[in-house]
């Protein structure tokens, strides 16, 4: 459940990562025990998922990185699904 409220509170943020504004605006949508489980996460807990990179994709045969755009592994050439 934290991760669904983190995950929305990333969504609400600007590009001037105002936490509190983005906070105050989710609180006013949830009921009491959801707005608690909401204050518990931290400041420095948003900011670094609304920061973080999106994992990278990798070959299951070889494990090359792979483009977002491609469906086949360009060293061993495994049709990715």
């Amino acid at each position: 459940m934290n991760r669904r409220h983190l995950h929305n509170l990333c969504a609400l943020l600007g590009d001037d990562l105002d936490v509190e504004q983005a906070r105050d605006e989710y609180l006013a949508s949830l009921d009491a025990d959801d707005g608690l489980a909401v204050l518990l996460i931290s400041r420095d807990e948003v900011i670094a998922a609304a920061t973080a990179r999106p994992p990278v994709s990798r070959c299951e045969r070889c494990g090359a990185r792979l483009s977002r755009k491609r469906h086949r592994c360009s060293r061993c050439g495994l049709r990715q699904t």
